[in-house]
């Protein structure tokens, strides 16, 4: 059983309170829950060619599994993390600013570290033009993330996991971490910049 996004905003006792197109400024200032969605189930990964070759231009010391990669190694990995039957791409917190979080997560490269990468899978996508963000305001966005997380890996299903390069973690396709230190074994290194 697949998730809406009004189903894993409700998992944490909240309603969406709008949705912006991706790339589009927030108009909340406060703290608060979004996530990344498509309008409708996308049966096969829609990678981009262009991204993945700019990633591998930026990051030549990338591997998978311990090996460079070529552009189509890469995307074959990144391809086995897709949930043909889900739209919620994304799950995310801002513990100050929602307008502000979303708009690092917009503007932080490919390759790089920094002000969001954590969910840099996103940024491989060719529909980024097409993606929604739905948002919400709440004083404890990490519980509420916590529960919305929660709630999409248990809703996952059987058939959606079973394809999935590491079923152990069924999170939305740019989340590469939940709970907190439990991280997709995507075996993927060297895809952001070193820590200064």
């Amino acid at each position: 059983m697949s998730s809406t996004v009004d189903q894993i905003f409700a998992a944490a006792g909240l309603e969406s309170e709008g949705a912006v197109d991706w790339g589009t400024p927030m108009p909340r200032f406060g703290s608060g829950v979004y996530v990344v969605a498509l309008t409708e189930p996308l049966d096969e990964c829609p990678l981009s060619d262009p991204a993945l070759e700019e990633l591998l231009a930026v990051r030549p010391e990338l591997t998978v599994d311990g090996r460079w990669a070529s552009t189509r190694e890469l995307a074959e990995r990144l391809a086995a993390f897709w949930l043909f039957d889900e739209v919620v791409l994304y799950i995310g917190l801002a513990g100050t600013s929602l307008r502000t979080r979303v708009g690092q997560y917009y503007r932080t490269r490919l390759g790089a570290r920094s002000p969001h990468a954590g969910g840099w899978f996103l940024k491989t996508l060719s529909v980024l033009p097409k993606l929604q963000v739905h948002y919400a305001s709440t004083a404890d966005p990490r519980t509420r993330e916590n529960a919305m997380l929660a709630a999409f890996s248990t809703s996952v299903s059987a058939e959606a996991r079973a394809t999935l390069h590491d079923p152990d973690r069924p999170i939305p396709f740019a989340n590469l971490e939940w709970p907190k230190g439990r991280f997709k074994k995507h075996g993927i290194k060297g895809a952001k910049e070193k820590r200064a």
